[in-house]
C-alpha cells in the first residue's frame, strides 16, 4: 500500500475503532503460534514468525487491537514481542525491520501501514474531498481479544485466563479462577485446611489431582518458590501470593512439561503473567457478600506506571483484599455433624440410618473415664474397652453413643477461614542499547489467616505424655473423685490403681484460635540481549524467601494439669489452683488461667538463590522459516529452616507443632530445546513441525533426574492439526519432602507382635520371633498402647520415575469450507501419565516393617535424618517406645483421560442486537486412577470425590455497545466419597451458574455486577467425608452471592 493510500486506510481505522472500543472481548480468534514467554530460561517461541499470530497473541495477552491491510503483511516475519518488555516500542522496532509502521490511534487500538510516510496524521475535516480515490485493498482487518482463548498449536497446548476472565469470574485471589478449570483439583484450600495447622489458608495448584507438588507454578516464566505448610509433606507455591488485579494474564500448560521448565512439571505448569511497563495509574474495588449477609470480601487495590525517556519505565502497584469466613453453625447442612445409628445409638451396622447428631465426638465438655493408671506406672483400660462418662448425681454409665452423649464440633469449626492480605509489586525496565535491556520484578506481600476450631480436646490416645497421652490424670488422693469411679476401678484392678484416666473436652477455653501468617519476597533482576536476527542471551538472578507463622492460642500445659489435678502437689506451687471436673458446673475461670501456656508459636522458612543463562536462536530451514534452538543453565540454592518457640518445660495439649530443622540443597539444571519445520508441502501431506526438549537436574542430596520430551505435529489441511506429545524423565524431591519434620505426639498404636495370626502371617511371626532388637521373642503381649512418633522428610529419596504420552486432534471447520458465520474450533487431547517410585509417607511403619521378609524394609532401619533407629523397643520389656514415619519411594501413580474443548465466536455483524457472542466448552473425562502406597496393589480412584469422571466449564458472553453480559456454568459430575454400596456414600452432580454484567462507561472506566451461585445450589449432605457432612473444597458452602465491581483508568 503506497502513500496515497493512507487516507483511506484511515477512514477505515476511524469507523472501525469505535466498535472495538466497545467491545474489546470480540472478534474472531485466529490460529495463533505459541508466542508465550512462559519460560524466558527457556524460550522455545521466540523465534521468527508470520506478523499475524504475533499480533493476535499480543491482542489475546494485553487487549491490544489491531487494524492494517492483510496484503501488507502477508509474507513477512519478525520475532516475538512479549509482554514482559515495552509492547509499543518493541512491536514498532520490528515492524521497521519489514519496512512496516506502527500508529496509535486510540487507546490500546493501533493501524500498522507500509514505512514510507513520515508522518501518521489524520486529515482535516474536509480534507478527504481532495485526496484521490484509494486503490481497492483485500481486507481490513480488526483484531481484538476474546475471552478464554486457548492456544492450541499442537504439542504446546496452553490455555490463557486474562485480565478480563479473572474479573468476570469475580476472583479475588487466582485460585477461584484456576479451581473452576476441569483439569484442576483444589485440594488445598482455604476451605480444607483448618485442622492442619500451619497449613490452614493456604491455595496449592494441583492439575490432574496428580498432587500440588508435581504441578509447577512460574512467575512471569520464572519458577515460583513453594511455601510449606508445616504438616507433612503439604507444600506447593502458594495462589494467595498473587495479587489478582496485577495478573495480565494465567497462562495453564496442561501437558507433562518436566523438561521444558522443570521436574516438578509432571502434570503440566501454570504461569502468572503480571502487568508492567504501565502508563498512567488504573485503580479499582471490588464488594461481595452472600444471599445471608456475611461472607464478605473487598478488595481495592492501584497500579501505575510511568516512562521517563532516558530513564525507563517504573510500574508500582498494591492491593489489599479482605475475606470473612464461615463456621458450621452459620448453615443449616454444615452445623450438625451427622453419622450412623441405630436404635438412637451410633451403629456400623448395615440397616443403620444415617441421622443428624451421631457424626459427633464422644469427647465431650462432660468428659469419660477410659482407664486407670496402676502402681508400676502401666496404663489399663476398662474391661472391654469400656469408657464411663460422669453423671451430675456422682453416679457413672457407659458412652452408648446416644446423640445426647456426642459433642457437636462441627457448629465451632470454620468452614471457609477468613483471611487478609496485602500484596504489593514493583518492575523496572529500560533499554539499556539498541540490543541490551535491564528489568527488575519484585513481589512481596503478607497475609493472615485466622481458624477457629471446637474448644480443646484431650485423649488417652494422643498427646505429650507417653504412657496417657493428653488426657487428665486424677489421683485417687483428689477429693473431687466421684466415689462410683472409684468402686468401679478398685473393683476391676484391685488396691494397684493410682489414679484414673479422664479424658475431656475443655469447653471453658472457648473455640480453638490459630493465626497463620506467610510472608512472600520474590526479587528478580536480569539483563538480556537481543539482535537483529533472532538471537538472544539473557542473565538473571532471582531471590525468593517465604515464611510461614503459626500462633497458636487457647491450649493448656499438660504438666500443670497434673499438678493442679494432685492436691498435695498444688499446694506447693505457688499460683496453682486446683482443677475440678465433678463438683462444679465447670472448670474455673482462676484454675484455667493457671493451666494457660503463652501462645504457642512455629516458624518455616524456604528460600531460594537463583542464577540462570539462557541463549537462544534460529537456524534455517528454508527461505521463508527458521527453526528455533535454546538452551541454558540454571545454578540453585535451596534452604529450609523450621523453628519451634515452645518453652522446654511445657507440654502444650492439643498441639501439632514441628520440631527444629536447618538444611540447604544445591542444585543444577541444564537444558536444551529445538522446535523446528520438518516439511512443508502446498497440498498432502501438508505441514510438519517437530520439537524435542531436554533437561538435566544434578541435586546435592537426590541425585540425578532427567527429562526428555519430543513433540510432532501435522497439519494436513488447512483447519486440521493433529499431534503427538512422548515424555519421559524423573521428579527430584522438594525441600519439604527431603526435611521436612513434624511433630512428636506420643500416639495410639496397635504392636504387630501382638496382634497376628502366625498361620496367616509367617512373616510377621518370624520377625517377631527374630533375635534382633525388634524382635520379641515368645509369650509377648502389648501393654504399652501409645508410642512416641514423629514423621520426618527423607533426605534419601530418589527421583520419581515418569512416563507420559498424549494425542490431540483440532479442528477449525469454518477454515476448511463450512459455511458459518464467526468462527469455530473443536479439540480434543488424549493424555495418559504413569508415575512409578511415587514419593508417599508411610501409612503404618510397623505394619510395613514387620510385614517385609526378614525385616528388610527400609522402615526397619535408621532413620537418615537423625541417624537412630526407625523403630525402638524397651531392651527389657520389648514395649515399642517410639517409631518414626517417613517418605519413601514405593508408590505407584496412574491417571488417564480425556480433554475437549469447543470454541466459538462470531463477527458483530453476524448476530442481530449484539455486537459479538463467544461461546466456550471445557470437559475433563477421567477415565482412569490408580494409586498405591506402602508397596500395595494399586487401587481404582476414579469416580471417588478427588477424581470425578466428568467436570465440565462452560462460559457464553455477549457485547452490546457499552454492556457486556458473560455467564459461566460449572458442573462437577456424581461422585462416591468411598468406595461403599451405601446410598449416603454418592454425591449428586453439581452445577453452578454465575452471571455478570458489565458498563464501561469509556475505554478506561467500569462498572460491574455478578451473582455467583445463582441457583443457590446447597451441598449435598454424605458420609464418609474427611471432615463434616461434605468437602467444602468442592461443592460450595457460601450459597448464593453478590458484589459489585469498578475499575478505573487513569
Amino acid at each position: 500500500m503506497t502513500a496515497r493510500v493512507l487516507p483511506g486506510l484511515f477512514a477505515a481505522v476511524v469507523a472501525s475503532v469505535s466498535a472495538v472500543m466497545a467491545a474489546d472481548q470480540a472478534e474472531t480468534p485466529e490460529r495463533t503460534a505459541d508466542l508465550s514467554l512462559l519460560a524466558p530460561r527457556s524460550p522455545n517461541t521466540a523465534g521468527r514468525f508470520p506478523i499475524e499470530p504475533i499480533l493476535d497473541s499480543l491482542s489475546q495477552s494485553l487487549g491490544l487491537s489491531f487494524v492494517f491491510d492483510s496484503r501488507v503483511i502477508a509474507d513477512k516475519t519478525i520475532r516475538p514481542v512479549g509482554p514482559d518488555r515495552n509492547p509499543e516500542k518493541a512491536l514498532k522496532r520490528e515492524l521497521q525491520t519489514v519496512d512496516l509502521a506502527l500508529h496509535k490511534v486510540a487507546e490500546k487500538t493501533y493501524a500498522i501501514t507500509h514505512s514510507e510516510p513520515e508522518l501518521f496524521v489524520a486529515p482535516a475535516p474536509g480534507a478527504q474531498d481532495d485526496v484521490q480515490e484509494p486503490e481497492p485493498i483485500d481486507t481490513i482487518v480488526v483484531m481484538a481479544s476474546m475471552p478464554l482463548q486457548a492456544e492450541s498449536a499442537g504439542s504446546k497446548r496452553l490455555f490463557k485466563i486474562d485480565s478480563d476472565d479473572l474479573a468476570y469470574l469475580n476472583a479475588t485471589s487466582p485460585a477461584e479462577a484456576l479451581y473452576d478449570l476441569p483439569q484442576s483439583l483444589a485440594s488445598f484450600t482455604p476451605s480444607n485446611t483448618a485442622l492442619l495447622g500451619s497449613a490452614a489458608g493456604i491455595s496449592l495448584a494441583d492439575l490432574r489431582g496428580l498432587a500440588p507438588k508435581r504441578t509447577m507454578v512460574l512467575m512471569n516464566g520464572r519458577r515460583g518458590t513453594i511455601t510449606s505448610g508445616g504438616n507433612g509433606d503439604i507444600a506447593g507455591f502458594d495462589l494467595n501470593s498473587v495479587a489478582e488485579p496485577f495478573i495480565e494474564r494465567i497462562e495453564v500448560l496442561n501437558l507433562p512439561a518436566g523438561a521444558r521448565f522443570g521436574s516438578a512439571a509432571v502434570a503440566g505448569a501454570v504461569n502468572f503473567v503480571t502487568k508492567s511497563n504501565l502508563e498512567g495509574l488504573e485503580a479499582g474495588v471490588k464488594a461481595g457478600i452472600s444471599e445471608q449477609g456475611d461472607a464478605e470480601t473487598i478488595s481495592v487495590y492501584a497500579l501505575g506506571g510511568r516512562t521517563f525517556d532516558s530513564f525507563g519505565n517504573i510500574t508500582i502497584g498494591v492491593n489489599a483484599t479482605r475475606t470473612e469466613g464461615l463456621i458450621g453453625a452459620d448453615r443449616p447442612f454444615s452445623s450438625t455433624p451427622y453419622g450412623f445409628a441405630l436404635n438412637d445409638v451410633r451403629s456400623n451396622a448395615p440397616d443403620a440410618a444415617f441421622l443428624p447428631g451421631f457424626g459427633g465426638s464422644s469427647i465431650s465438655e462432660r468428659g469419660y473415664f477410659s482407664g486407670v493408671l496402676l502402681d508400676t506406672g502401666e496404663f489399663r483400660p476398662f474391661s472391654s474397652n469400656d469408657v464411663w462418662i460422669p453423671q451430675s448425681d456422682g453416679s457413672v454409665s457407659p458412652l452408648s453413643g446416644a446423640s445426647n452423649q456426642l459433642f457437636n464440633w462441627a457448629a465451632w469449626q470454620s468452614v471457609v477461614l477468613p483471611s487478609d492480605r496485602i500484596l504489593g509489586q514493583f518492575t523496572y525496565n529500560t533499554d539499556l542499547s539498541k540490543d541490551w535491556s535491564f528489568f527488575v520484578d519484585y513481589h512481596a506481600g503478607v497475609s493472615a489467616t485466622n481458624g477457629q476450631l471446637a474448644p480443646l480436646p484431650a485423649t488417652a490416645l494422643r498427646g505429650g505424655d507417653p504412657t496417657t497421652g493428653d488426657a487428665a490424670v486424677i489421683p485417687l488422693i483428689n477429693p473431687t473423685l466421684p466415689q462410683s469411679i472409684r468402686d468401679l476401678a478398685a473393683a476391676e484392678f484391685g488396691a494397684a490403681v493410682s489414679a484414673v484416666v479422664f479424658d475431656h473436652r475443655y469447653l471453658e477455653l472457648g473455640p480453638r484460635r490459630l493465626n497463620v501468617d506467610r510472608r512472600y519476597q520474590d526479587l528478580a533482576s536480569g539483563v538480556r540481549y537481543a539482535t537483529d536476527n533472532g538471537f538472544e542471551l539473557a542473565l538473571t538472578y532471582r531471590f525468593a524467601r517465604n515464611r510461614t507463622a503459626e500462633k497458636e492460642r487457647g491450649r493448656l500445659d499438660l504438666n500443670k494439669l497434673q499438678i493442679a489435678l494432685n492436691p498435695v502437689a498444688c499446694s506447693a506451687v505457688p499460683d496453682c489452683v486446683e482443677v475440678d471436673f465433678f463438683t462444679s458446673p465447670s472448670i474455673s475461670f482462676a484454675a484455667i488461667d493457671f493451666l494457660r501456656t503463652p501462645e504457642l508459636r512455629n516458624k518455616v522458612i524456604v528460600g531460594e538463590h537463583e542464577l540462570t543463562a539462557t541463549a537462544s536462536g534460529p537456524f534455517a530451514f528454508n527461505r521463508d522459516e527458521d527453526g528455533r534452538y535454546s538452551f541454558g543453565v540454571e545454578l540453585r540454592r535451596s534452604l529450609y529452616e523450621e523453628i519451634a518457640h515452645i518453652a522446654p518445660d511445657i507440654i502444650p495439649i492439643g498441639s501439632i507443632t514441628g520440631g527444629d530443622a536447618r538444611n540447604t540443597e544445591d542444585a543444577i539444571d541444564a537444558f536444551a530445546e529445538v522446535e523446528t519445520p520438518l516439511l512443508r508441502f502446498a497440498g498432502f501431506p501438508g505441514d510438519v513441525d517437530g520439537s524435542m526438549a531436554a533437561r538435566l537436574s544434578q541435586s546435592s542430596v537426590s541425585g540425578t533426574a532427567m527429562n526428555f520430551e519430543g513433540g510432532v505435529e501435522w497439519r494436513p489441511i488447512n483447519g486440521v492439526s493433529v499431534f503427538t506429545r512422548q515424555a519421559i524423565g524423573s521428579r527430584a524431591p522438594n525441600l519439604i519432602e527431603l526435611f521436612g519434620i513434624g511433630a512428636t505426639l506420643e500416639t495410639y498404636f496397635q504392636d504387630p507382635c501382638a496382634s497376628f495370626d502366625a498361620a496367616k502371617e509367617p512373616v510377621i511371626a518370624a520377625n517377631c520371633q527374630s533375635g534382633g532388637p525388634l524382635g520379641v521373642g515368645a509369650g509377648f503381649e502389648q501393654k504399652a498402647f501409645l508410642s512416641s512418633v514423629t514423621d520426618y522428610g527423607n533426605p534419601d529419596l530418589e527421583p520419581e520415575q515418569i512416563r507420559s504420552q498424549a494425542y490431540g486432534l483440532t479442528l477449525t471447520p469454518t477454515d476448511f469450507g463450512l459455511e458459518m458465520p464467526g468462527r469455530l474450533q473443536l479439540s480434543a487431547v488424549w493424555l495418559d501419565v504413569e508415575i512409578e517410585d511415587a514419593v508417599n509417607p508411610s501409612l503404618d511403619t510397623l505394619f510395613d516393617c514387620y510385614s517385609s521378609p526378614d525385616l528388610s524394609s527400609k522402615l526397619c532401619g535408621v532413620n537418615p535424618r537423625t541417624g537412630l533407629p526407625l523403630i525402638v523397643r524397651d531392651p527389657f520389656t520389648r514395649q515399642i517406645v517410639s517409631y518414626d514415619s517417613f517418605s519413601i519411594n514405593d508408590g505407584e501413580f496412574q491417571w488417564r483421560g480425556l480433554d475437549i474443548e469447543a470454541r466459538y465466536s462470531t463477527k458483530p455483524q453476524t448476530i442481530p442486537v449484539f455486537d459479538s457472542v463467544w461461546l466456550s466448552a471445557l470437559h475433563t473425562y477421567t477415565d482412569r486412577v490408580l494409586l498405591s502406597a506402602d508397596g500395595m496393589n494399586p487401587a481404582r480412584q476414579d469416580g471417588l470425590i478427588n477424581y470425578p469422571r466428568h467436570r465440565t466449564l462452560i462460559s457464553l458472553g455477549a457485547d452490546l455497545g457499552e454492556w457486556s453480559f458473560v455467564a459461566y456454568g460449572n458442573r462437577r459430575g456424581r461422585v462416591l466419597t468411598a468406595q461403599s454400596l451405601r446410598p449416603e456414600a454418592r454425591v449428586p452432580a453439581a452445577f453452578y451458574l454465575d452471571a455478570t454484567v458489565r458498563f464501561d462507561f469509556s475505554e478506561r472506566a467500569y462498572i460491574q455486577a455478578n451473582v455467583q451461585n445463582i441457583t443457590n445450589e446447597e451441598p449435598a449432605i454424605t458420609a464418609f467425608n474427611d471432615v463434616g457432612n461434605f468437602a467444602p473444597e468442592y461443592y460450595d458452602p457460601i450459597g448464593r452471592r453478590y458484589s459489585v465491581a469498578v475499575r478505573i483508568h487513569f
